[in-house]
């Protein structure tokens, strides 16, 4: 299994490559959300690695990446310097950065601090911040949402959303839902709470202007969290940005509608050649 170790931490990630090994080949990197894992992308690796590198990187505190101690207060130069540290270990130069949900919010951050990292930056579902009003729908009616995520876990918290304030996903099939709440209950319950403390304080409004590197916006349509008026308000802040909006029943568009959402943006890279 690839790990690299970066700020005391393992970090763990995949990379599939199934381009012509004797041409230079552009990577994608694919940065999940809140409480998931690279694993939760494993729909969009074939139709992009036979054209690019496809990198998947697991957040601390996630999947197979380890963990900082309890008492440590996470911070978002934590997460910034975990990610450039990859960059740097891996000798990675600019990538296609796709990031979803929490994953754009850092891809945000990120352009703004290092734009030498982008050849492009692609937000799904990205909120500018988790507002008090979504922030109550979280706590799953939990004192508040860190509490939630320590007292149920994520697959108990994905419970809690879908049976209280409205499915993530509308295909509720048995074995699918079985191996989403899995793979969910696969991070630790305390690593999510910390993470959540420090969402909940997080507004990357303020940097959008400073986002200088080419960005393609794919907003869903009906996702209270990111809502449409955001994602718009998002494509005129940021200088060099497109927007490209996927139906869908909620948030998670990459998962329930990957068609839309890689040909826009398997056409949006192919059009910065």
């Amino acid at each position: 299994m690839p790990d690299v170790k970066i700020n005391d931490l393992t970090i763990h990630y995949e990379v599939d490559d199934y381009t012509n090994p004797w041409e230079a080949s552009e990577t994608i990197w694919i940065q999940h959300g809140f409480g998931r894992s690279g694993e939760f992308w494993f729909h969009w690796v074939p139709p992009l690695c036979g054209s690019y590198r496809v990198l998947r990187v697991d957040m601390r505190g996630h999947g197979r990446s380890g963990d900082p101690p309890d008492s440590h207060a996470w911070t978002v130069d934590d997460l910034l310097n975990d990610m450039r540290g990859v960059s740097d270990a891996l000798n990675l130069g600019p990538v296609h950065y796709v990031g979803e949900s929490v994953g754009g919010i850092l891809g945000i951050a990120l352009a703004a601090r290092w734009p030498e990292l982008f050849k492009s930056l692609t937000l799904v579902a990205a909120p500018l911040s988790i507002r008090p009003e979504i922030q109550e729908i979280f706590a799953v009616g939990e004192s508040d949402w860190p509490t939630a995520m320590e007292k149920l876990g994520g697959d108990g918290w994905i419970r809690g959303l879908v049976d209280g304030a409205g499915a993530t996903h509308t295909d509720r099939r048995e074995a699918k839902e079985d191996w989403l709440l899995a793979e969910w209950a696969k991070n630790r319950p305390k690593m999510l709470g910390n993470l959540a403390r420090l969402a909940a304080t997080v507004n990357v409004e303020p940097l959008l202007p400073d986002v200088s590197v080419p960005t393609l916006i794919l907003a869903p349509a009906k996702s209270p969290i990111s809502p449409l008026d955001e994602q718009v308000k998002m494509r005129q802040t940021i200088p060099n940005a497109e927007i490209v909006t996927v139906e869908g029943s909620w948030h998670e568009i990459y998962f329930d509608d990957p068609e839309a959402c890689i040909s826009a943006l398997l056409k949006f890279i192919g059009s910065l050649a």
